[in-house]
């Protein structure tokens, strides 16, 4: 079936890697990575410690930054060198109870960052991805994954792992009107904070309000996010929980270029 075109540049993490290709180069270690055995086959996927996958993030994400919550990190490596990592999230609205009706609370999460270094092989995201799900505690049976407009991203990797694509569920509402860039995000200190967490700590969004609080603040546009989800467990379990969005999913979009 073909999918939505989408008029989207390059995705920004590719451009990163491109210009990071280049000036690695010039590092105090060189290519480095040309001595590695980059045999996808001999990657290892492993648990790693927040403090390794902020350094990937904070270097090749849109958003510079880790999630205010991390719960699970892992990493794929090469000889020993870490090349990617993935940060799994609790999901933005589950705390709201807004995904009581899909029977989805308690059993879903959010696959909230992700990176490959420039020198990584072909498919090294997908083997990050879906090694790491495998690792996740067996309760979550709901993986979800959000792309970025503004980023230049359509979700490539996540159609790729065989993702389920529904788009924006808030665009999707009758009852909102939304728009491209009509959300506002916040950078405090390098992290990312909607509205509804501003609020709740500061009491209102005004920035003479966060100066109060905090020096380094910058108000960022934001789009409404588009999703993807992913289904793990028993045959029937997967079936059960796909049938819960089964009406919203769409063909995958496609980049305009």
């Amino acid at each position: 079936m073909q999918g939505n075109i989408l008029n989207i540049g390059t995705a920004y993490q590719k451009i990163v890697r491109d210009k990071k290709a280049i000036s690695d180069k010039n590092n105090l270690f060189g290519a480095y990575w040309e001595n590695l055995d980059l045999s996808l086959s001999k990657a290892i996927v492993k648990p790693i410690d927040l403090t390794t996958a902020k350094k990937i993030i904070e270097e090749y994400e849109w958003l510079g930054c880790m999630p205010a919550i991390s719960l699970y990190s892992y990493g794929i490596y090469f000889d020993d060198v870490c090349g990617g990592c993935v940060v799994f999230s609790p999901e933005y609205i589950e705390n709201l109870g807004k995904w009581d009706k899909y029977d989805y609370t308690g059993k879903i999460i959010l696959l909230s960052r992700g990176v490959c270094l420039h020198w990584t092989p072909i498919n090294t995201n997908s083997k990050l991805i879906m090694s790491s799900i495998k690792m996740l505690p067996k309760k979550y049976k709901i993986i979800t994954a959000t792309t970025d407009h503004l980023a230049g991203e359509i979700g490539t990797i996540y159609q790729a792992c065989n993702f389920y694509y529904v788009g924006s569920m808030r665009d999707a509402n009758p009852n909102v009107k939304s728009k491209n860039g009509d959300r506002d995000g916040w950078l405090i200190n390098g992290k990312l904070y909607g509205s509804r967490t501003i609020r709740l700590k500061y009491g209102d969004t005004k920035m003479e309000t966060l100066l109060k609080y905090h020096k380094d603040v910058k108000k960022v546009k934001q789009n409404s996010k588009h999703r993807y989800f992913y289904f793990v467990g028993h045959k029937n379990e997967i079936k059960y929980y796909k049938s819960k969005i089964e009406h919203l999913i769409k063909p995958y979009p496609k980049r305009n270029i």
